[in-house]
């Protein structure tokens, strides 16, 4: 009687093995989210990966994220696997929205001994790529894109059932869609507008810059604040003043109340020539305790020197003492923490030109 029960085991045991060896199972993994064209779109990346041990081909299947209702449409596909996408034993794949808030993915197999699905991770981990699948942004909303297992699926050639995980998830918030943003020049200032025509969760916009140089870099040159959520068109502004002559690259980092962002890229450069005209500006703030600052332009190689006088004439502070400077604009800070409360005159010489202004000095 016991050596009966032992052989019930084993052949329980036996029999166990056998069927988890030949369960087919495989990874679908939505990946690689972002958003692009402006706020336009949104696109992502679906894998999957073969787990089980041994290899079974694909069949039908049809892989189906939700979203937030009516925020994205439109799908379109790129990046198909050529392996079950037309020829053989597949049509076309395809993409289509149910409902306002599900896309699908679907290989199409059409008959015949299907592909099997690879079980190399591949340099992302999530295997191989099935398809790229980009949306239309209609409404800017948190999109919580998940998978509903429930709807998809994989199935081989000959109807079997393949166990399937999905992973990956989006829950960031679709961007504010912004719809213009240009840029207009006054001799070294430049102007910035743009306008959303819809906004969800922003706290604002960090404005950056960089110049046209090899190897120049983003820097941060202001801040505006957003309107948190809004349904309606806000114009912005921001201007960036006395820029010396070059060219200049801007953008908006957009950032969310829970710090996601995203960027938006002014699709023109900004070119600020050399001054046209010998200029000496009034300095600001004025009057001024104890820190100013001066600007000018000279609108051709010269020697310059910027000096600073008290009411009698007297020399108290050479800013710039007959230096060689190239055509273009300037600006100097000017620090009076050693002089006494009073009216002071600067003086600009360039060449044959000169200039004089008055400034107040109150501690």
């Amino acid at each position: 009687m016991n050596k009966i029960y032992k052989l019930c085991v084993l052949f329980l045991l036996t029999f166990s093995a056998i069927n988890l060896y030949a369960q087919n199972s495989a990874t679908v993994t939505a990946t690689n989210f972002e958003i692009l064209n402006n706020g336009a779109n949104f696109r992502f990346d679906v894998h999957a990966l073969r787990t089980s041990v041994a290899p079974f081909e694909v069949g039908f299947a049809t892989f189906v994220m939700e979203y937030a209702p009516g925020a994205l449409n439109n799908p379109v596909l790129s990046n198909q696997n050529p392996r079950f996408n037309g020829g053989g034993s597949y049509s076309p794949m395809t993409s289509v929205v149910f409902f306002g808030q599900q896309v699908a993915l679907q290989i199409n197999y059409t008959g015949g001994a299907g592909e099997e699905l690879s079980n190399v991770p591949g340099p992302t981990g999530f295997g191989e790529r099935i398809a790229t699948i980009t949306m239309d942004i209609l409404l800017n909303v948190q999109a919580n894109m998940v998978w509903d297992p429930a709807s998809s699926d994989i199935v081989t050639p000959t109807f079997g059932q393949v166990a399937s995980t999905y992973n990956g998830n989006y829950n960031g918030t679709l961007p504010v869609e912004l719809s213009s943003f240009v840029s207009s020049i006054s001799n070294n200032n430049v102007t910035l507008k743009w306008s959303t025509s819809s906004e969800f969760n922003n706290r604002g916009f960090d404005i950056e810059r960089k110049t046209g140089s090899e190897n120049a870099v983003w820097s941060k040159i202001g801040f505006t604040e957003g309107n948190g959520t809004v349904n309606e068109i806000k114009n912005y502004s921001f201007k960036d003043q006395n820029l010396s002559a070059g060219n200049y690259s801007y953008r908006l980092k957009q950032i969310d109340f829970n710090g996601n962002y995203e960027y938006f890229e002014l699709q023109n450069e900004v070119i600020i020539g050399v001054p046209q005209k010998f200029e000496l500006s009034q300095n600001y703030p004025n009057p001024f305790n104890p820190n100013t600052k001066i600007n000018f332009s000279i609108p051709a190689d010269s020697k310059v020197s910027l000096n600073i006088y008290d009411m009698s004439g007297k020399l108290v502070a050479s800013l710039i003492n007959n230096e060689f400077k190239s055509a273009n604009y300037y600006s100097v800070d000017f620090n009076g923490s050693n002089l006494a409360t009073g009216t002071y005159f600067y003086s600009l010489i360039s060449g044959s030109n000169t200039d004089t202004k008055k400034m107040i000095l109150i501690k």
